[in-house]
């Protein structure tokens, strides 16, 4: 609790810088934390006691204003199906979590799909976080996902240590909602082969302000001597957004050498050009994935494109 309440007092000083460094670039204002990932306890624990423990978490955070927290990763098939419902299912919301799927692990992948169906069924007395499926929003299953990325529902912390039980060692990064800036940066770039150098212009630009803010926000902390606190950097990943000109797809498909519809000739080699470009932006401390984010169910226009697909035009 006194590590929840000194964060979020730091949060609160810093927010109003984060959010006012500029006008094209969101930072997400919206409370997000990810938690240090441990090792699965082998010892069992009752569904009374995971009930009491998460409600208590969840009065904290509501205490202290805290919109979400990811629980970090099942790494145990059982606890995929049985924990996290248990997880997603807490009122209003506030938590997230994430199922590990290693390459040709295919218990944890079958464990994840059923967790999948259990939460679609949940949420029958139309409760806002769960109603039509939307709790699986706050679940996914994921595969070599780093300590340090900062979108939801994988995101984690790094596995806790001895020492860090002791004195506690926090990491926080950036991730970003930038749909429109990405619409704005690709007219501007016009073409495949000015994607790099615009990138690397413009969106320096924007980032460095926000990098400052972090900078000297983790330099406050290792004043104070209680926590040691680490800036990770930030996730330059292109991240849509369900604002109508929010589509990474749709301003994929404003490049000359994009024919038709996103997906169509020229597509990949646009989407190859632009993760190199979001890799490589120069003065910018990166964490987490730094790629191009196309979840069908958060892009308008991929919605679109699969619905025409499915309609058979």
């Amino acid at each position: 609790r006194g590590l929840i309440e000194w964060l979020t007092l730091k949060h609160d000083a810093s927010i109003n810088h984060l959010t006012s460094t500029s006008d094209d670039v969101s930072s997400q204002p919206a409370t997000k934390r990810a938690k240090q990932s441990s090792p699965e306890n082998k010892d069992e624990v009752d569904e009374s006691t995971i009930s009491e423990r998460l409600q208590k978490l969840n009065n904290i955070l509501s205490q202290h204003d805290i919109g979400f927290l990811s629980l970090g990763p099942s790494t145990c098939p059982r606890h995929t199906t049985s924990i996290c419902p248990k997880i997603v299912s807490i009122a209003p919301g506030r938590f997230s979590c994430s199922a590990n799927v290693d390459a040709c692990d295919v218990e944890s992948a079958r464990a994840a799909a059923k967790c999948v169906q259990i939460i679609s069924t949940l949420g029958t007395d139309d409760e806002s976080h769960l109603a039509g499926g939307l709790g699986n929003f706050r679940f996914c299953a994921a595969s070599c996902v780093a300590s340090g990325v900062p979108f939801f529902p994988a995101a984690r912390g790094a596995s806790l240590t001895d020492t860090d039980t002791i004195f506690p060692k926090i990491g926080f990064g950036i991730g970003l909602e930038n749909g429109e800036f990405a619409l704005n940066l690709l007219k501007e770039a016009k073409s495949i082969y000015a994607i790099n150098t615009v990138f690397a212009t413009r969106m320096k630009e924007e980032l460095l302000p926000i990098q400052d803010v972090c900078s000297k926000l983790a330099s406050e902390f290792d004043e104070h001597k209680k926590f040691s606190v680490e800036y990770l950097g930030i996730d330059t990943s292109f991240n849509p957004s369900l604002d109508k000109s929010g589509s990474i797809a749709a301003a994929i498909e404003n490049l000359e050498e994009v024919r038709g519809d996103f997906g169509q000739c020229g597509s990949l080699s646009a989407a190859a050009a632009i993760t190199t470009s979001l890799q490589s932006i120069p003065g910018i401390v990166k964490t987490g994935y730094c790629g191009l984010m196309l979840p069908v169910l958060e892009d308008r226009r991929l919605a679109e494109l699969g619905m025409k697909s499915n309609d058979g035009s």
